[in-house]
């Protein structure tokens, strides 16, 4: 996702107190003006506005299960604050451990390696191994870090428009039964090659039987497959809600361009001073929400686009030259399936960044021809 790089709006991040006050919504308050100085019947009457995170609530909620977001809670006083406090810092304390746990098991498949390896088949698999871990780790640092500073939690408490709010819980839902697709798919062909693939499971437990030699690899192999729960969980979600995210940012920077279009085509093609300064405002406040996101998540898009590209590479590479050592059907379909997975992987890391950035351009160009005209 492409910074913008607009003014910041004045949030102020309260560490002691572990309180955040986020940017003010510059289209949704009580009492405001539209475009034109006319009050709609629904800006009279003060109603609730569904907010990015409720909108993407079932996404965010899986995501919780696994570590990988934990929203700070609300600035408001009592017990009922109380207690979000404290399930907060228990997801806190889970999502460090997660973090931790990805970063051992990045760290132990540097064993994976010996002297006696050659170029070849083994050796591309240990590096595919070795990639994807780290990129994992890396995601999922990138997402801790986010929601333990709170700049995550800026933008997901930031008001939806009415016509984004109708479609971002479906929406959300239906990228939500994609994620949990891709991780049953996945998880079924790790399952495979650690309990019935000699070869395979044998690099997922190192050190051992790569450097220690054990009789019984029940437990490794356990310990194994949790980690690898957790590693798919973190590859798919992270990039689906930076995904999710960047097209929600994309229709707010659509409907301010619509605005913009609307006025432009009016046969007298005058705008008032009011118009152009809201329209301007609006801009600034969904530039500051992909400002935000892109300070949180850079790492996480980087290590998506670097490592998955370089992995699609060698698992390319090995089915063009070495699929004569593939004797194995379900290994072959495990090999054509991660080639899709880190295709649609690429796509969508990439696709959110120029989806943003597009936008952005239009408006700067509707920007400059209103000025021209005026």
């Amino acid at each position: 996702m492409t910074a913008v790089g607009p003014v910041s709006l004045e949030t102020v991040f309260d560490v002691e107190n572990g309180k955040l006050s986020q940017p003010v919504s510059l289209f949704v308050q009580k009492n405001r003006t539209t475009l034109g100085n006319v009050l709609s019947e629904d800006e009279i009457v003060p109603k609730h506005r569904m907010t990015i995170a409720e909108g993407l609530h079932p996404l965010f909620t899986s995501m919780r299960w696994f570590g990988l977001y934990c929203g700070r809670p609300s600035g408001d006083t009592g017990d009922d604050t109380h207690k979000k406090s404290r399930k907060w810092k228990a997801y806190r304390i889970y999502a460090a451990a997660v973090v931790t746990l990805l970063w051992i098991n990045a760290v132990r498949m540097f064993t994976l390696f010996t002297s006696n390896d050659k170029f070849g088949f083994i050796l591309f698999n240990k590096l595919i191994m070795l990639i994807w871990f780290i990129q994992v780790a890396i995601s999922q640092t990138a997402f801790y870090a986010a929601s333990f500073s709170g700049r995550l939690e800026v933008v997901l408490r930031q008001p939806l428009e009415d016509s984004c709010a109708k479609h971002a819980r479906k929406f959300s839902s239906i990228w939500t039964v994609v994620a949990w697709s891709l991780i049953v798919v996945g998880l079924s062909f790790f399952i495979y090659g650690l309990f019935f693939d000699d070869s395979i499971s044998d690099m997922m437990i190192t050190p051992f039987q790569i450097h220690i030699t054990i009789s019984n690899t029940i437990i490794p192999r356990i310990v194994a497959l949790i980690i690898i729960v957790y590693s798919l969980s973190t590859y798919i979600f992270s990039q689906t809600i930076t995904f999710v995210l960047a097209m929600i940012l994309s229709h707010q920077f659509k409907t301010v361009i619509k605005n913009l279009r609307s006025r432009l085509d009016n046969p007298q093609r005058r705008v008032s001073d009011l118009d152009i300064e809201t329209l301007r405002q609006k801009h600034q406040e969904i530039s500051n929400n992909v400002d935000y996101v892109d300070d949180c998540l850079m790492f996480s898009n980087a290590a998506a686009f670097c490592c998955q590209l370089s992995t699609f590479i060698i698992i390319l590479y090995t089915l063009i030259f070495y699929h004569s050592f593939m004797t194995d059907p379900v290994m072959i379909s495990s090999y054509v399936f991660w080639l899709l997975a880190l295709s649609f992987g690429l796509t969508l890391t990439a696709a959110g960044g120029i989806t943003v950035h597009h936008y952005v351009s239009i408006f700067s160009v509707s920007v400059l021809i209103l000025l021209i005209i005026a």
